[in-house]
């Protein structure tokens, strides 16, 4: 059977975000964040402050800590024992920006300063391996770690993407030094080449992939691979590889001002009259109708904050 590296299973894991503040808790302040599928990120910049409600109890931070609620589990964070807290909407909903803004709680004096984020993580397999910790940690002593200079990075346009950028990496560190962590590696269910195979296809979706290559990459001979693949998945090698592919179109679609025969060529279709086929096979509306939709909804909730039209 086909085994990982362990820098390839750390390379499946993807984080993402627009949502960063700088928070200025005052003695008499904190926060709380409910349940989410989320990882709630914290680097304390000045001061102390204390995580209370995950599984491995409270938690004490000091200036330089990093801290990540990996679990999603609700939780509090307060400068000192026994502040009244609430939700902290701008994280717990997500709220999108450029530059972090600074948000102030509590009443006096600034008692701690942190950076905080919310991160939308996409686990290898798909969903999140139970046996990782429910918080990862980094103190301050590591040399990787320079909190101050992470603030000043993220000043200014674009900060959110340095932000996100730099967590993935302390994730990764964090990971990579937790006996947990190690232990989830080796016993991993993604030592199995069909689960292997689905994040090749999920990773690189644009790839020109074969039922030979997908076979040859997670060292299976090919009737094998598809009879096992049709038989653990339900569906084709193919169907999956389309799946994706139409995934991103759809994306492109919405986002972009890309030309229908760009993004063809982008997804890896050789012709825009063949992706439109298999487009509106798939949508049951072609590539241009579904544009002209969502400007059309777009154009309708111009007034509202989020309104984002879907494909539902």
């Amino acid at each position: 059977m086909a085994t990982w590296s362990l820098s390839e299973f750390l390379n499946l894991i993807e984080l993402r975000s627009q949502t960063w503040c700088v928070i200025d808790v005052a003695s008499s302040g904190g926060f709380s964040i409910p349940h989410s599928e989320t990882i709630l990120f914290y680097a304390v910049l000045e001061g102390t402050a204390k995580i209370c409600g995950t599984a491995v109890g409270s938690i004490n931070l000091n200036p330089g800590d990093i801290a990540m609620v990996v679990s999603g589990e609700a939780h509090t964070l307060r400068s000192q024992r026994g502040n009244a807290t609430k939700v902290l909407e701008f994280l717990h909903k997500g709220e999108y920006a450029d530059v972090p803004p600074v948000i102030a709680l509590g009443r006096g004096r600034t008692a701690t300063r942190l950076l905080a984020g919310r991160l939308k993580v996409r686990w290898p397999g798909g969903q999140h391996p139970k046996e990782i910790p429910p918080l990862l940690r980094i103190k301050s002593g590591d040399k990787l770690i320079d909190v101050e200079a992470l603030e000043r990075a993220a000043e200014g346009s674009g900060g959110m993407a340095i932000l996100t950028q730099a967590a993935m990496l302390f994730f990764l560190v964090a990971f990579r030094t937790q006996p947990e962590c190690e232990l989830l590696f080796s016993e991993s269910s993604c030592h199995n080449p069909i689960a292997r195979a689905r994040q090749f296809i999920e990773r690189h979706p644009f790839t020109d992939w074969t039922v030979d290559k997908l076979a040859k990459k997670v060292a299976m001979g090919r009737s094998n691979f598809a009879a096992r693949f049709v038989a653990e998945i339900g569906r084709t090698p193919y169907t999956i590889v389309t799946e994706e592919r139409m995934k991103h179109a759809a994306k492109f679609l919405e986002q972009s001002s890309l030309k229908v025969a760009e993004i063809a060529a982008r997804i890896g279709y050789r012709s825009e009259a063949a992706f439109s086929r298999r487009f509106t096979t798939y949508y049951g509306m072609s590539p241009g109708k579904i544009r002209k939709r969502w400007q059309e909804a777009q154009r309708a909730s111009a007034s509202t904050a989020d309104g984002s039209p879907s494909l539902q």
